[in-house]
């Protein structure tokens, strides 16, 4: 495997690690109505942005 091909799946993996952590965020806040879940998954959709900018 070269380099290139590591790095587009360690760039999937952080993808779909960052979705799922989106996705957990959401429902936390939907259940509690706690604005501190709301942030962080808007915080991480910020990452996952970076991420997939950094992939195109």
């Amino acid at each position: 495997m070269n380099s290139d091909e590591l790095r587009e799946q360690l760039l999937a993996a952080e993808t779909l690690y960052l979705r799922n952590q989106i996705i957990n965020q959401l429902c936390r806040w939907q259940r509690c109505r706690d604005d501190r879940d709301l942030l962080m998954a808007l915080t991480t959709v910020e990452e996952l942005v970076a991420t997939e900018d950094e992939r195109a």
